[in-house]
Order: structure tokens, then C-alpha cells, then sequence
């Protein structure tokens, strides 16, 4: 958890958050998290919060602090006493005086039931990965981090994903929301099937398995690269970049990964807003 966070901070916050170094120290001001109306710092500041939610007799407290050296210390500490989530967010002050964007937001999450997992994630506004003079240097930023934490990790990863997708409020991947499914539902199925599928997607080592392992899928046509990690799972890669992501890319993904999908059909008509899905017939599954 310590390194994902060290990690993400240090390589994914991207040339409009610039310069994001150790030494930012917004000590005395913390106080302006729990204050109505008062705003954070002049416009387009750099602005730092370190949050942390705790589980005690089945209630969740939070607090927030403003990023220090000596916060940021404490913060990592604080990792060791496994509480239930905890949050880096990093942005600009907007004209107003408030966070506004760019951002970055680190999280790891317990979950609850069974708390020797965790939910390792990390969300960026997208300005600058879809901007064609950084796309690609941003891309690979993106992905590098993604396999230097997978090879770090020395744990199995049962599920992971490069996306834009995902349902922000809840953590749900578009698949998962798009069929009414939680992740209390489908964490527990993780090693025989996926919470769904993206531009890159990592698989356990039983859903690899299931899918015929790394010399079948590289056949496919469908992923340009198949990477082997040493706990048996994948990194699946659909094109070289984003961009190229397209809906024909998309159905030859699906087709190569839907028999370790969850079965169901689209709740609400959900499936119009999710174009980086395919919904298939249920006799195709």
C-alpha cells in the first residue's frame, strides 16, 4: 500500500499539477477541511489532502489533513493499523479558491468482510491523457506504473484495469453497474471470472487459465500485448494506444473474454451509456 501510494504520487500526477514534491507544505491549514465557506488558498495553488476513514462498532469515521512533509509521514504510518480507506488528493485551486482540477486521487480500500484484501486505485483527470501533444507519454506513464506495482506488489492481483469507465461513486467498473451488480457479488467469484473488461485488463491466475493462458490469447488478434506476471495471472493489453480503442477493438475483446464475464443482461438500458461494452445475446455467452 505504502509504494502504490509513493509510487502514484511521484509519476502520475502530470505536468499541470507540477511541481508536486515532498517538500509542499500547507501546514496550519488543515482546518479549512472541516470549515464551511472558507476558502483553501489563492487560485491555482497546489493543494494536497491526506484522508482517512476508520470502521469502529460498524461505523465509519473520517478525517482530513492538509498535506505537510511531516503529514504525508504520518499518513504512511497510519497504513500499518489497516484502517478502512484512506485517500492522497491532489488538485489546483480553482478561481474560487476551492479544489477544481486538474486532479489526482490515490486510494486504497479494505474490504470489510474479508480484510486481507485491498483496493488499490488511482484516478486522474483525463485533459492530458487524451491531449495529442501528451497522449502517448502520458499512456505510458499510466502503464508503467500499472506493471512496475504488479511486479512490486509480491501478492496475487485478482483483478485490475486501465480504464475511463469506471463508476466514480461506487468503484463499480462499467460492467459491473451496467448488469446491477456489487462488488461484494462478484469480488468473491474473482479468481474464475472477471469484474469486467477494459483497454487493459489483468486477470487472476484462474480466469488466465480458464481463457487457455498467454500463448492462446496472443493468437486471438485481440490484445497487443499479453504480459506474464509471476503469479500465474495477465496483463491484457488491447492496442498499443488508447485512442485505437475502438468499438470494433472493443467487440474483439469481448469475444475473446466473455465466457469469464458474469452472466446477466443490461439493467435499465444502462448499456446506451456505456460505449466501451459489448452486450452480447445469452446464447452467444
Amino acid at each position: 500500500m505504502e509504494e502504490w501510494f509513493i509510487d502514484a504520487a511521484g509519476s502520475l500526477s502530470g505536468a499541470a499539477l507540477d511541481p508536486f514534491v515532498h517538500g509542499l507544505d500547507l501546514s496550519g491549514r488543515g482546518a479549512v477541511l472541516s470549515e464551511s465557506g472558507v476558502p483553501y488558498g489563492e487560485p491555482g495553488e497546489l493543494w494536497g489532502s491526506l484522508l482517512t476513514t476508520k470502521m469502529a462498532r460498524g461505523r465509519r469515521t473520517r478525517s482530513g489533513r492538509a498535506w505537510s512533509p511531516a503529514e504525508w509521514e504520518s499518513f504512511l504510518d497510519g497504513l500499518e493499523q489497516v484502517p478502512f480507506e484512506v485517500t492522497l488528493k491532489l488538485t489546483r485551486l480553482g478561481a474560487d479558491g476551492y479544489p477544481a482540477g486538474p486532479w489526482l486521487k490515490v486510494t486504497a480500500e479494505r474490504d470489510i468482510e474479508a480484510p486481507e484484501w485491498v483496493r488499490l486505485m488511482t484516478d486522474r483527470s483525463s485533459e492530458e491523457f487524451f491531449a495529442p501533444d501528451r497522449s502517448c507519454d502520458v499512456q505510458r506513464q499510466w502503464t508503467a506504473f500499472l506493471r512496475r506495482r504488479l511486479k512490486g506488489a509480491g501478492q496475487t492481483c485478482l483483478f485490475g484495469c486501465l480504464t475511463d469507465d469506471v463508476e466514480t461513486t461506487t468503484q463499480r467498473t462499467a460492467l459491473e453497474a451496467s448488469l446491477g451488480l456489487f462488488q461484494d457479488e462478484t469480488v468473491p467469484e474473482l479468481d474464475t471470472t472477471l469484474r469486467g473488461y477494459s483497454w487493459t485488463t489483468v486477470c487472476s491466475p484462474g480466469v488466465a487459465s480458464r481463457l487457455g493462458g498467454p500463448a492462446a490469447l496472443r493468437t486471438s488478434g485481440a490484445f497487443a500485448t499479453v504480459t506474464e506476471l509471476t503469479d500465474g495471472g495477465l496483463v491484457l493489453q488491447a492496442t498499443e494506444d488508447f485512442r485505437g480503442y475502438t468499438p470494433d477493438r472493443i467487440a474483439m475483446v469481448y469475444r475473446q473474454l466473455r465466457a469469464v464475464l458474469p452472466p446477466g443482461e443490461p439493467v435499465g438500458g444502462l448499456s446506451d451509456m456505456t460505449p466501451r461494452l459489448v452486450f452480447g445475446s445469452p446464447e452467444a455467452r
